[in-house]
């Protein structure tokens, strides 16, 4: 009786571990850079200005990029102008930094 009691103890601890799944984890390697926007094409690209030196950054634009304000809550990629401060999140892993989060610093000018 003792020996099928450790047994079944046995296989209720290894149990989990036979069923355990594997998963590969893909690191993606996300960067942020801010400043104010110079140029803006929807869908295409966005060039910012440094905040700290006269350099401005060239950034492609995801097709699934969000826009969003400060608060997390979406907002229309047309009331980004130049002139709107914002903060880029970009994948940095390839050639060419792909953004695929804006967040507008402060009030969006409603039309």
């Amino acid at each position: 009786m003792v020996k099928k009691t450790i047994n079944a103890l046995a296989c209720a601890l290894i149990a989990p571990l036979a069923f355990a799944q594997t998963s590969t984890t893909t690191t993606e390697q996300t960067t942020t850079g801010s400043g104010t926007v110079t140029t803006y094409e929807p869908g295409k690209i966005i060039v910012v200005g440094s905040e700290n030196a006269h350099d401005t950054f060239s950034y492609a634009l995801d097709e699934t990029v969000r826009y969003v304000n400060k608060a997390g809550r979406r907002i229309d990629k047309h009331h980004i102008k130049p002139g709107t401060r914002v903060h880029v999140y970009y994948d940095s892993t390839g050639e060419t930094p792909v953004v695929n989060r804006v967040v507008v610093d402060g009030k969006v000018k409603r039309k």
